[in-house]
């Protein structure tokens, strides 16, 4: 089974549709628990719904070998931090009603400071980060999403139809350009993000260079694009946004009326919208 720890940010929401609209009714959308992570007794239930479960999706799935699911097939997107976080914090602006700015952003979000690693890790562990991606079936990189889909290609055990739109949500770039050109932010970022910078490196120079030599493909050659192919699978990629809906509206009768779980809830999952910024705990160092 697929299990795909979707980090924010790293065109993630494109793999998704790729993900529906290869397996349909049988990808889990891990977010529609409306919880900020997803554990061994979410997968039980989430199991109930879709017995014949073939790939697992969320921005929630955090530190995944800790759901200790048998043959996992594990898939990771990561993307450049800077690029990153800037895109993230243009996405709280714009449709998450963040008012502050971004340095002040920087110090106060736990969601623009090393979050690649925290999310994958389950804390600021770089070494298990490191180890999680060494474990992983399939690490791609948002900065080569067609050469990723190509290895992908390669390595899958199963025949995938890789085609994809490109989702586009900002509303205009002009936070983004004015970032781009601030060295001095730029600079605050990098600081702010030292643990995710070490690990994409890892990611761009030991693990993908394995994964082309495994999938056969030179990563200088020319890759043609899977985006805008004819995806010819439309059909279950509706049939899973629709049956996911469906499994959405049970967790919130299960979570919020018939268990009492203490957890943070996320954000409007039918949109693809993460978790809000979280607030760094002053008491923490």
């Amino acid at each position: 089974m697929i299990v795909n720890l979707h980090i924010p940010k790293t065109g993630g929401t494109s793999f998704g549709d790729i993900l529906e609209n290869n397996f349909g009714i049988c990808n889990c959308h891990a977010n529609q628990i409306n919880r900020s992570t997803f554990t061994r007794a979410d997968l039980s239930f989430a199991r109930k719904f879709f017995p014949r479960m073939r790939s697992l999706t969320g921005h929630n799935l955090i530190d995944p070998p800790q759901l200790s699911i048998a043959d996992a097939f594990y898939t990771i997107f990561l993307r450049e931090p800077v690029a990153r976080v800037i895109s993230h914090y243009q996405y709280s602006v714009q449709h998450g009603g963040n008012k502050k700015g971004f340095e002040e952003t920087l110090k106060l979000s736990e969601n623009l400071e090393n979050l690649q690693v925290k999310l994958i890790a389950g804390g600021r562990d770089l070494d298990k980060a490191k180890r999680f991606l060494e474990q992983c079936s399939f690490v791609g990189l948002t900065e080569k999403f067609d050469l990723s889909l190509r290895v992908l290609e390669g390595v899958s055990p199963w025949k995938l139809n890789l085609s994809y739109q490109r989702r586009v949500v900002a509303k205009d770039y002009a936070i983004k350009d004015s970032l781009d050109r601030d060295e001095r932010m730029r600079g605050i970022a990098r600081e702010y993000n030292r643990l995710d910078l070490e690990l994409y490196e890892f990611a761009l120079n030991e693990i993908l260079p394995r994964l082309c030599r495994q999938a056969g493909v030179n990563p200088a050659g020319t890759i043609p694009s899977y985006q805008n192919r004819p995806a010819n699978r439309l059909g279950k990629g509706n049939a899973a946004r629709l049956y996911n809906r469906m499994f959405r509206q049970i967790c919130k009768v299960r979570y919020d009326f018939l268990v009492r779980d203490p957890r943070p809830r996320m954000g409007n999952t039918d949109q693809d919208i993460f978790a809000p910024l979280l607030e760094r705990d002053p008491n923490r160092a």
